[in-house]
């Protein structure tokens, strides 16, 4: 496998990325090119296609959403490690970022680039959201595949296991609302958790954190008590 980026312009760029999968949106069919296949790709799917994977061999083009680095959890994911596919990405809007503070920095995956600070320090969820609105931010929210791919890896890259996410149940017991004030989708809620959680136990577990599951390999996302002290992410 391996991976470009791809502008909207359809120029493709060459440089390298990490290693990149995708969710297919649609049945494969054959294009001429990578850029017909991108383009077609956008004709079929214009709010959502966002990555292509293209075999040149065979000139098979198969339709992708947002591309992220893997996720073991997420078996659907296109292409394979193993497959001669290559797929190629959309560079998606770089957000304004005000660097020049120290406070946030610029952070790049698969065409995905987010301005986040990155604790050093570990502090309750209600310390965690405090310091965030200080920076006239919030916690980061994990509620796109993406972004959850973003965050988990992290959390890795940085020796950061138990990280607080942007999504709670404080006000209802079991209706887990992310920072943003949105609830959790069905959709969400079907990627985003560990196994057997959410699990509320003890009665008193209602902010949410990166589960490292043997420290250096989280294993999705965990309800936990809000006075638990974790890293934590902000973004403006």
């Amino acid at each position: 496998m391996s991976v470009h980026c791809l502008q909207r312009s359809a120029h493709l760029s060459f440089a390298r990325d990490q290693a990149c999968q995708t969710q297919q949106l649609g049945e494969p069919w054959t294009s001429a090119s990578q850029v017909d296949c991108y383009w077609e790709c956008v004709d079929l799917y214009p709010d959502t296609c966002q990555s292509i994977v293209f075999n040149n061999d065979t000139k098979t083009c198969t339709p992708g959403a947002v591309a992220f680095r893997p996720l073991e959890f997420i078996t659907t994911s296109i292409p394979s490690a193993n497959s001669t596919d290559t797929i190629y990405v959309v560079r998606q809007p770089v957000p304004h970022c005000d660097t020049s503070s120290g406070n946030f920095d610029l952070y790049e995956m698969c065409g995905l680039t987010l301005c986040l600070n990155l604790s050093s320090s570990e502090v309750d969820y209600h310390q965690a959201k405090e310091h965030c609105k200080q920076m006239a931010s919030g916690l980061f929210m994990t509620n796109t595949v993406a972004r959850l791919s973003m965050f988990w890896h992290l959390t890795l890259d940085h020796n950061k296991p138990y990280t607080w996410v942007g999504l709670n149940d404080l006000a209802v017991e079991g209706q887990f609302v992310w920072e943003n004030g949105e609830p959790i989708s069905p959709e969400q809620w079907q990627y985003i958790w560990s196994k057997w959680q959410p699990d509320n136990a003890n009665g008193g577990q209602d902010c949410v954190e990166v589960y490292g599951n043997g420290v250096l390999n989280p294993s999705g996302l965990d309800d936990d008590s809000c006075s638990s002290l974790r890293y934590y992410m902000c973004e403006p």
